[in-house]
């Protein structure tokens, strides 16, 4: 009866250990794809807004962040290893100031659409948006995919 309980204790713990590792995958995988989703979005969003474009004199920006998935997933961040929690916690926090720095550069008076989904970047101010928010962030958000990749790679082997 003892020898049992025994195995039936280690059976648990093994099982228990199992499903953390699998949260934990399952976490960085999704946080991974949200974050590369942001990064192909700010990097085209750099391209498009390099172009010249000589019939409107602005461009319209998303007024929101992209980051249902962290949002849902907050609350189990912290199984995660203390690199990949930093560095993620870092560029979701610059995603979320994004909104916010590039409506005080245009001004309150440009933002619209039905919800107020857009803010309207007058072409003066376009390469300022490009260069120090959108470029200047790209670094935090690779980090942050870096430090999830390094863990998942390390999880294969």
């Amino acid at each position: 009866m003892i020898i049992t309980m025994i195995v039936n204790a280690r059976t648990q713990r093994k099982l228990q250990e199992y499903r953390i590792e699998h949260e934990k995958m399952s976490l960085r995988t999704a946080l991974k794809s949200e974050l590369v989703a942001n990064k192909n979005s700010y990097e085209l969003r750099i391209n498009q807004l390099n172009e010249p474009d000589h019939e409107n004199d602005h461009v319209l920006i998303p007024n929101k962040t992209i980051d249902g998935i962290y949002r849902t997933l907050l609350d189990k961040i912290g199984l995660l290893t203390e690199d990949e929690v930093e560095k993620i916690l870092n560029a979701y926090l610059l995603m979320a100031e994004l909104p916010y720095n590039i409506r005080i550069l245009a001004g309150t008076d440009n933002i619209g659409g039905y919800q107020n989904e857009f803010i309207r970047i007058r072409e003066k101010n376009i390469q300022q948006v490009v260069e120090k928010m959108h470029s200047s962030y790209l670094p935090k958000i690779n980090d942050a995919i870096n430090s999830i990749e390094k863990q998942l790679n390390n999880n294969k082997a």
